[in-house]
């Protein structure tokens, strides 16, 4: 497995690849939704298999909060830990970064994972792109 760290737009086609295929193609999320103002300055993440891009995440700052997002592993590579992965690296990057409290947006079946890292779920529900979703956070422990 290889992991590439990217700034922005630059290298992000392969994030997109594996974003498309899981958030476009597969949960039918319109691509103007999918891609949005923050992947122009977000740091992105993506790992590899024989040079192939199976899994990505990204992490960026808004309004003073930092924000971990787009979780998704291609569906021949799910169940292999690669999510996990993908976590512990973005919260690793984040901690280094000094950022403190971390905000993600969860699907609702996606809660129990996120929860296992320490994100606590706050506020109402609500639909992004279709799909039921719930805020959550991770507080610093300082």
């Amino acid at each position: 497995m290889q992991i590439r760290w990217t700034k922005g737009m630059e290298g992000f086609d392969e994030a997109y690849r594996v974003r498309k295929a899981v958030f476009i193609d597969e949960q039918a999320i319109p691509e103007e939704i999918e891609i949005d103002e923050m992947d122009g300055y977000a740091t992105h993440l993506v790992l590899f298999s024989e040079n192939e891009p199976i899994a990505t995440g990204r992490l960026y700052e808004k309004d003073a909060k930092s924000y971990i997002g787009r979780i998704c592993v291609l569906n021949t590579h799910r169940g292999t830990g690669l999510g996990r992965i993908l976590m512990e690296l973005l919260l690793q990057k984040a901690s280094e970064s000094g950022d403190n409290d971390i905000y993600l947006s969860s699907q609702m079946y996606a809660r129990g994972f996120y929860q296992s890292f320490g994100f606590e779920e706050f506020g109402e529900t609500f639909d992004d792109g279709g799909i039921e979703h719930v805020w959550m956070l991770k507080k610093s422990k300082n």
